[in-house]
């Protein structure tokens, strides 16, 4: 076994490096990208969700000019261009200080990595043989690569890592992609273009990145469903992976109709599935990764398998249709929460995996060149499965955070809506969230706007890096999806918490309310932490969502709100947590300026901190940061 271990890697390991490493730098720059649509043109500037997807779609379609670059420079050229300037490009983004910079050069590296897919494919049909299942290979290893660099930075993605190491180690990446690249250019033919048959599997290829992105290479997600800390998430995503290799070994020859279907019906099972029952999501995750890599193993076999005429007219077609798909798909799902386009964001999915059938079974009506047959590669399935070690080593260094009963009854807290991470000028930025919270001496923190994997947002699982980076406990509440919401951290020993649904069912973004009890010096805190609904007009929405936290509060003793209501002191919705008894502090702080946003230039408050009468309160604060477009709240609460 280890001979042909030892083999196989003898034979390929250049070329699976190559496209690991070229795949894994190209979805990082994804990440940015989006990150730069979202947290920068739109926070940041201004601009709106709809003027945002023209914007998007003419990156994507960059995609479309890989067969001129190639018809006009060759493909030696184009290749260099493509893979040479991506790693470039990468390096320049490690370094990159500006959100607008990120964006110029996230934009121009994934506009590059597209190309590249047609070209690769390409030259790997030119080549034949064998050649475009290894480039299915060496995709399927970039997916690995990549959730195996967000596992070890804790799921915040290597562009966003400050200091010396992640920039060594980009530039290591990048030094080993070239050097690669330099061995497989020296005697690459000419790229050949499919038939279109056989070219329409690059249809499948947006659908399903678009799925693997959200779904199945998501640890933020993984961990938000199961309950489980990174390390253990990441491990059963790497697994996983692991798994899903071993199959390919097994079925790699049998791309047949038949099997295509299968594998689609039931993936799109495990989808379903996996998010609309209470048992066991994981095991759908884990078990839908095996069926999606091998329909992305199809792909790149499928699209590879007939050999055409000089050129990637084809090719280049349906890999820039297939990108078009995936930023429309991506678009639908994040705008479907600002935007009423009549469907919910989680329907994208299903029909993603759809897609992904549909564009397979219509290209397996092309009839495929004959070769030699596929001999099953289970170096790939210890290459998968070696990536284990990374959580695993993770899990060592990871702290589990324990309660930290306290022997008074004064304790602090602080209230902040934290923009997904986001900082004023649209980068990620958790770090300086962390030192917000830190240097408040916060025992409970109330935070809102807590993404776990969202895409827009760069992936990052931010509520397991900061309880990590805080040394706290935390309480989540979704409320959007299984990825997006509420949250509480504390060092105080909890009692008992519930995660509750704001009305009404029929606004685009849900909302919710955490209820937690936490003990102090042997009293019960009653905490409840929660988002109000954002809408111009929704005044009477929010009025109704306050009258359910003051019906939740029943009137009990020690008890504190706080929250993004955004709404403004003279409100509907604050009369009625004012009618219920409830002291506003910032009201009651003697502060002539209690505005909390926009954080840059505040001038209203939509942020509050409400407690009972039988509390009471002093050093009320309002530190002026830029880490959010929020500012925080802070105060000392003492218990009777």
């Amino acid at each position: 076994m280890l001979s042909t271990i030892r083999t196989d890697l003898k034979s390929y390991w250049v070329r699976w490096l190559f496209a690991a490493i070229t795949v894994t730098f190209g979805l990082q720059e994804l990440r940015v990208l989006f990150v730069g649509f979202v947290g920068y043109l739109r926070d940041s500037t201004g601009m709106s969700s709809l003027s945002l997807a023209p914007i998007a779609v003419g990156v994507f379609a960059l995609a479309f000019l890989a067969g001129p670059l190639n018809r006009l420079l060759g493909t030696r050229r184009t290749l260099w261009l493509t893979a040479g300037g991506l790693a470039a490009l990468r390096l320049a983004e490690q370094v990159s200080q500006t959100a607008l910079m990120d964006l110029y050069l996230s934009a121009a590296a994934t506009a590059l990595f597209l190309m590249w897919i047609p070209l690769a494919v390409g030259i790997s049909r030119a080549r034949g043989g064998h050649i475009p299942q290894h480039l299915g290979l060496g995709w399927l290893f970039g997916l690995v690569l990549d959730s195996s660099l967000q596992i070890a930075f804790r799921t915040l993605d290597l562009p966003w890592q400050p200091g010396i190491f992640a920039l060594l180690l980009v530039v290591a990446l990048a030094a080993l992609q070239l050097w690669t690249l330099s061995k497989l250019v020296a005697d690459a033919p000419p790229a050949t273009d499919g038939s279109w048959g056989s070219s329409a599997a690059l249809l499948a290829v947006g659908p399903w990145l678009f799925l693997q992105l959200m779904v199945f290479q998501n640890t933020a997600l993984f961990s938000s469903m199961s309950g489980w800390s990174t390390p253990a998430a990441g491990a059963a995503l790497l697994l996983g992976n692991a798994f899903g290799f071993w199959h390919i070994t097994r079925i790699a020859p049998q791309r047949t109709w038949l099997n295509v279907l299968v594998y689609g019906v039931v993936l799109l099972a495990q989808v379903l599935l996996a998010f609309n029952q209470p048992l066991a999501p994981l095991l759908f995750l884990v078990l839908g990764q095996v069926f999606s890599l091998a329909l992305g193993f199809f792909i790149f076999t499928g699209a590879g398998a007939v050999a055409g005429k000089p050129g990637l007219l084809r090719s280049t077609l349906f890999n820039g249709l297939g990108h078009i798909f995936f930023v429309l798909l991506t678009f639908i799902y994040y705008a479907s929460y600002d935007i009423d386009f009549g469907i919910r964001s989680g329907t994208l999915l299903p029909v993603a995996a759809v897609l992904v059938t549909i564009f397979l079974m219509i290209s397996l009506r092309a009839k495929a060149d004959k070769a030699k047959e596929f001999k099953p590669i289970y170096s790939t399935v210890a290459l998968a499965a070696a990536a284990l070690v990374i959580p695993l080593v993770l899990a060592l260094t990871w702290k589990s955070p324990t309660a930290q009963p306290v022997d008074t009854n004064t304790i602090r807290v602080i209230n902040y809506n934290i923009h997904d991470a986001v900082n004023t000028d649209g980068r990620v930025d958790p770090e300086a969230l962390a030192r917000v919270i830190e240097e408040s001496g916060a025992d409970v923190v109330g935070l809102q706007e807590i993404s776990r994997g969202w895409l827009i947002w760069g992936g990052m699982d931010m509520l397991e890096w900061l309880a990590q980076r805080l040394d706290m406990q935390y309480i989540w509440g979704p409320t959007a999806d299984h990825q997006w919401g509420n949250a509480i951290l504390t060092r105080l020993p909890i009692i008992s918490y519930t995660n509750n649904a704001l009305p009404p069912e029929d606004v685009l973004l849900l909302r919710g309310y955490l209820y937690a009890e936490l003990d102090v010096n042997g009293q019960t805190l009653h905490l409840i932490d929660t988002h109000f609904s954002e809408k111009a007009g929704q005044d009477d929405i929010r009025a109704q969502q306050a009258s359910v936290l003051v019906d939740a509060a029943a009137g009990r003793p020690a008890t504190i709100v706080m929250g993004d209501l955004n709404s403004l002191p003279n409100s509907l919705a604050l009369e009625v947590m004012l009618g219920g008894g409830f002291i506003d502090i910032s009201r009651e702080s003697g502060l002539a300026n209690t505005f909390t946003y926009p954080s840059f230039a505040a001038d209203h408050q939509i942020d509050y901190i409400f407690i009972s009468p039988d509390l009471s309160f002093s050093d009320f604060a309002i530190p002026l940061t830029t880490a959010s477009d929020h500012l925080p709240l802070s105060a000392t609460i003492t218990l009777p």
